[in-house]
């Protein structure tokens, strides 16, 4: 009989944790889920809006981003870039994904914008992952990723 309680009493334990680790919510009632998707597309924005200060906030203190021509950038040279050479005029997020590893989570999406670098048009669909870390109850993003999404070559 012991046994049989104990079991149940941990089948109902890992079943609480499994819903209260996936509906985490923060003051103002929003998931982790709404939290990162806030995060993401208001990252995109400071990128439109030329802003570094919103990404020096939401960055580890070691960030590190792979850019889509495979160069490393810290967290210093990334901020620096947001007011760098290159200019975006729209930066819209589609189809992210957002997966939660306790105080850690993995977002994966699709951006799509318009941008010139010294004149030449970087424009078009990227993939990306950012990798994000609660530090003092707040999500930082410790990693980013971003990949040219290939041109279907039917269509060209």
């Amino acid at each position: 009989m012991r046994t049989k309680v104990f079991w149940s009493a941990a089948t109902l334990s890992v079943i609480l944790l499994g819903v209260v680790s996936i509906r985490t919510v923060d003051a103002a009632g929003a998931t982790v889920e709404e939290q990162l998707i806030k995060m993401e597309n208001d990252w995109a924005d400071s990128y439109v809006k030329r802003d570094p200060s919103f990404v020096q906030k939401i960055t580890t203190d070691d960030f590190m981003f792979v850019g889509p021509d495979g160069n490393v950038l810290n967290k210093g040279d990334y901020v620096k870039g947001i007011t760098g050479d290159t200019t975006f005029t729209a930066f819209k997020i589609t189809s992210l994904k957002v997966r939660v590893y306790g105080d850690s989570a993995v977002v994966i999406g699709i951006a799509t914008i318009a941008a010139k670098t010294k004149g030449e048009d970087e424009s078009g669909d990227y993939s990306f992952t950012d990798v994000f870390v609660k530090q003092k109850g707040e999500w930082k993003a410790a990693s980013g990723q971003a990949t040219p999404v290939a041109k279907d070559q039917a269509t060209e």
